[in-house]
């Protein structure tokens, strides 16, 4: 009778080893989320306070959305520069639709059909403007980042037109309700010096009035991890990005696929548009400007590769959380706004050295 012997417990240690190999990525970007939370409350004790908190998952909703398109193209292989002033353009058509195409005396006059038609037909333009950049990318062969930097500069010369320059304030009540409402609440332990001084548990917790705003990013990122995790299409979108002429020998429409992504990524940046006036209850001409950057650094924070093939949705909200709170912390701290821009190009930069440390990881691996 042949007894069945285990494995050695040598090969236990190197199965760790190569797991933690292939999971640097999203260490290194907790370690880095970690530390940040830890340095920022030590620095200022209103960071973690519920108020602040509360506003700081409001303010980087819009950034939350884009990415998960971002990271959908990225892990295509492709990349998407343009999604700042679609966000802009989007916010400005749809300001446009509901205040000056139609005027009334005041917000609440406005009638029903305008206000659908004003939430529908922006979720229109980054659809459009990411198939006709998908169709330049795939059947003229010219880089995306050249032809996304081409739409970048139309959707924010037309933002300028549709605008005239000028902000487009006095939005519906009812989409300023839904966009700077708290509807809901969750409990958050963050009330130590409570449950220290009565002994109960339930001391411990504060709840923390969410914006509805935060609830369609939590929608969006399910939909997201739901394709890219669950279905056909994901599986082909991961086979492009990681090669393009395998995947095409295999079957697969590479160019349809990627045509698609940018599609993708053009629709999170039009409902952050929307999303954006909803929450700020006016336009600006300026919305949206420089998003793009941000939203590229958060992505590759995340762990998805610059190379493409390699990235997973839900690990891009550690990206944006970190851009985000690097951004709170300089505005509690009262440094001037001239230094944002100098920290968040210093996040961009690190995380591309970051990413390539990963792939000599993976490499070696």
């Amino acid at each position: 009778m042949t007894s069945v012997t285990s494995p050695p417990p040598a090969l236990e240690p190197s199965r760790l080893m190569s797991r933690l190999k292939r999971s640097y990525s999203l260490i290194q970007a907790l370690g880095v989320l970690l530390a940040l939370i830890i340095l920022m409350q030590i620095a200022n004790d209103r960071f973690l306070s519920p108020v602040n908190i509360g506003n700081l998952l409001g303010q980087m909703t819009v950034m939350l959305i884009v990415a998960a398109g971002m990271t959908i193209v990225m892990i295509a292989g492709e990349f998407d520069v343009g999604v700042g002033s679609v966000v802009g353009l989007s916010a400005a058509v749809a300001g446009w639709l509901m205040v000056r195409w139609f005027p009334v005396p005041t917000a609440d006059d406005q009638v029903w059909w305008i206000i659908v038609l004003g939430l529908t037909v922006p979720l229109l333009i980054g659809p459009v403007i990411g198939f006709f950049a998908g169709l330049i990318v795939t059947k003229a062969l010219i880089p995306s980042f050249i032809v996304t930097l081409g739409t970048l500069m139309m959707a924010r010369s037309l933002t300028l037109v549709v605008t005239q320059g000028q902000p487009i304030p006095d939005i519906p009540n009812v989409i300023r309700a839904f966009g700077q409402g708290r509807w809901v609440q969750i409990p958050l332990p963050f009330n130590f010096s409570g449950l220290l001084e009565s002994g109960s548990l339930g001391d411990l917790f504060v709840w923390l009035p969410v914006q509805n705003i935060v609830w369609v990013a939590v929608v969006v990122y399910a939909a997201a991890w739901f394709l890219m995790e669950r279905t056909s299409f994901g599986k082909r979108v991961y086979a492009v990005g990681s090669n393009r002429t395998v995947a095409m020998l295999s079957g697969i429409r590479a160019d349809r696929v990627k045509i698609i992504c940018l599609m993708i990524v053009g629709f999170t940046a039009s409902l952050g548009g929307l999303v954006s006036i909803s929450r700020l209850g006016a336009v600006s001409p300026n919305t949206g400007e420089g998003l793009e950057f941000e939203v590229i650094a958060a992505v590759v924070i995340g762990g998805t590769s610059l190379s493409g093939g390699q990235g997973r949705v839900l690990r891009t909200v550690i990206g944006v959380v970190i851009i985000a709170l690097t951004r709170n912390f300089l505005n509690l701290a009262r440094i001037e706004i001239f230094w944002q821009g100098f920290a968040t190009g210093a996040i961009i930069l690190a995380a591309v050295l970051l990413e390539a440390l990963q792939r000599r990881i993976s490499r070696r691996s």
